[in-house]
């Protein structure tokens, strides 16, 4: 922060102006700890795929109908699940089918029973502390996903707890479909828009394309483009990594 306000202490001002807890991993409480991701840009990237460079209208076309398919489907399947009953996400169910048959193989020890105190051993012989009070697991799962760790599940099962009570309310259907259910409405043609009496905006020359061929991508790279396994090019001539025989410096040495 020190460095920031030398750099700009406007910016300073801005972030110290912003609650804490929804930026700093140290102000965090602990779920996010060592989780630093880029997640969320992700899935609009996900969403957005092949919208890249596009017109400006080309592209707030293909966001609004990709968007609307999205809701479609997704409120479909919320509507299934409100009509048989079904308490929480797809996601969810099947995360904690699996965390209870893990949950059956465990060793667990009752230390209160008021504060539902245990320790509880797996399988690999690691140990984690469990209370049920407090709904926390040194494991720290429940805390950073918001549904039950299988420790906590094997707790639940030997107090006759309901280990459902452990999951945040916005993994239930009921949430689910009220994230899906705002409507898109059909667009009109054209020639059908009322007519516009607004600021008339006139891109800047400086922004004009000239000459032809791929405009060049102003995106920030990170870790996350740089793919995994990745072998590097081989010279047919040189052998040398790094480039080809087209632009090998070599090639006279290797003639």
């Amino acid at each position: 922060m020190n460095t920031i306000g030398r750099i700009n202490s406007e910016a300073l001002q801005w972030l110290e102006a912003v609650p804490f807890q929804l930026w700093a991993l140290l102000h965090d409480g602990g779920r996010r700890y060592g989780l630093m991701t880029t997640n969320i840009s992700e899935v609009f990237n996900s969403v957005l795929k092949g919208a890249r460079s596009l017109l400006v209208t080309a592209l707030v076309q293909l966001t609004f109908f990709r968007l609307n398919s999205y809701f479609v489907a997704r409120r479909e399947v919320g509507a299934n699940r409100l009509a048989s009953s079904e308490q929480f996400t797809p996601y969810v169910d099947a995360q904690i089918q699996g965390r209870v048959v893990k949950a059956g193989s465990m060793e667990i020890v009752l230390y209160d029973h008021m504060k539902g105190l245990f320790h509880v051993k797996s399988r690999s012989g690691r140990t984690h502390r469990v209370n049920l009070h407090e709904k926390t697991c040194t494991c720290v799962k429940t805390l950073i996903y918001g549904f039950p760790c299988s420790h906590i599940i094997s707790a639940c099962q030997h107090r006759c707890v309901d280990f459902r009570l452990f999951v945040e309310g916005y993994y239930t259907t009921k949430s689910y479909y009220g994230t899906w259910a705002p409507l898109f409405h059909p667009k009109f043609n054209e020639d059908e828009w009322p007519l516009y009496d607004g600021t008339v905006i006139v891109p800047p020359e400086s922004m004009r394309r000239f000459g032809s061929g791929r405009p060049k991508s102003t995106r920030l790279h990170n870790e996350m483009d740089i793919r995994e396994g990745k072998t590097l090019i081989t010279c047919g001539l040189c052998k040398q990594l790094g480039h080809n025989r087209r632009s090998c410096k070599n090639i006279n040495q290797a003639q």
